[in-house]
């Protein structure tokens, strides 16, 4: 297969994956069928079938097209000459985007249909791992910068945490669609610098 060729192929799967996001979101996993994913896209079902499995195999490469980005901004901040500021200087956008009510809604959907599908359920826990190691790695780099030593197990709880304040606002989106982002971005970066600078670290 030739470059251009694999770039038109590449191209057609990002429209599918446009269209089921779009779709899920609309209709629920269950609610979107092939049929009404292939005209969101504009191209026949067949057509689709020739790039996916199946739903399950589309929600699956979403979920992968996301993680991708994730981990790219994650490297990025890993290659900054400030680490922790890098990391600060993200958090707004993080916000914005956990806060995003189209995202949000999809990204519920694909995690309630891994509640009841062991095999998306690998993916999305798959996805998490990787996540969690390389957000374990940029939390020490953030830590080294500062002079601060950390036990590996403190390092993971610190990501938990960080990665549950995330996945709240997701949530908070979807109950209170009217947050005030711009009052909760600054709050958020203090969050995240506590669990940076050790102002969150246990006294005794």
């Amino acid at each position: 297969m030739s470059l251009a060729d694999s770039e038109r192929l590449e191209a057609r799967r990002q429209q599918v994956l446009d269209a089921a996001a779009e779709c899920f979101h609309k209709s629920g996993f269950h609610g979107a069928s092939m049929a009404q994913i292939a005209k969101t896209a504009g191209m026949s079902p067949g057509h689709i079938y020739n790039l996916f499995q199946n739903k399950e195999d589309v929600i699956s490469m979403i979920v992968e097209r996301e993680q991708v980005e994730l981990l790219a901004k994650v490297d990025a901040m890993r290659r900054a000459d400030d680490v922790v500021q890098a990391m600060i200087d993200q958090v707004a956008c993080g916000v914005e985007s956990q806060l995003s009510g189209s995202d949000a809604a999809l990204h519920m959907e694909i995690l309630a249909e891994a509640g009841r599908n062991p095999k998306l359920a690998a993916v999305v826990r798959d996805a998490d791992g990787q996540g969690r190691e390389k957000l374990e790695s940029l939390l020490g780099a953030a830590l080294a910068q500062k002079n601060l030593r950390r036990e590996p197990e403190e390092v993971r709880a610190r990501v938990e945490v960080l990665m549950a304040l995330f996945d709240g606002l997701m949530v908070r989106s979807l109950r209170n669609p009217s947050v005030d982002r711009e009052a909760v971005a600054p709050v958020v970066a203090r969050l995240v610098a506590a669990l940076i600078d050790g102002d969150v670290a246990e006294k005794g």
